[in-house]
């Protein structure tokens, strides 16, 4: 997929993170996961995009090494940003089809 360029703030610092999304579709359960690379750190996320990170229900998985850890409260400003992005480009999501 095509990356893209987020903006972010951690800790009162503007960080620049670049983003690629690495599923074509969601799947069954909404999920899609990201590449994120930035600020010396890696991480994959598989992150529900049909739930708001604020929601009680939100939840997300990260794969990254200990050395380059992003906080979990990072990690939600990023799926924030990366949302904001999708909605701001007007991406819509699509699952997988599935046979029952």
């Amino acid at each position: 997929m095509v990356p893209f360029h987020i903006d972010v703030i951690f800790k009162d610092q503007a960080v620049g993170l670049e983003v690629e999304q690495l599923d074509y579709l969601a799947d069954r359960e909404g999920v899609i996961s990201y590449d994120v690379r930035g600020d010396s750190r890696h991480a994959v996320i598989s992150v529900n995009i049909e739930t708001d990170p604020q929601s009680p229900d939100f939840t997300f998985e990260a794969m990254q090494s200990a050395d380059e850890a992003f906080s979990g409260e990072e990690l939600v400003i990023i799926i924030e940003a990366i949302r904001q992005h999708n909605d701001e480009a007007g991406y819509p999501f699509e699952r997988l089809p599935f046979v029952n």
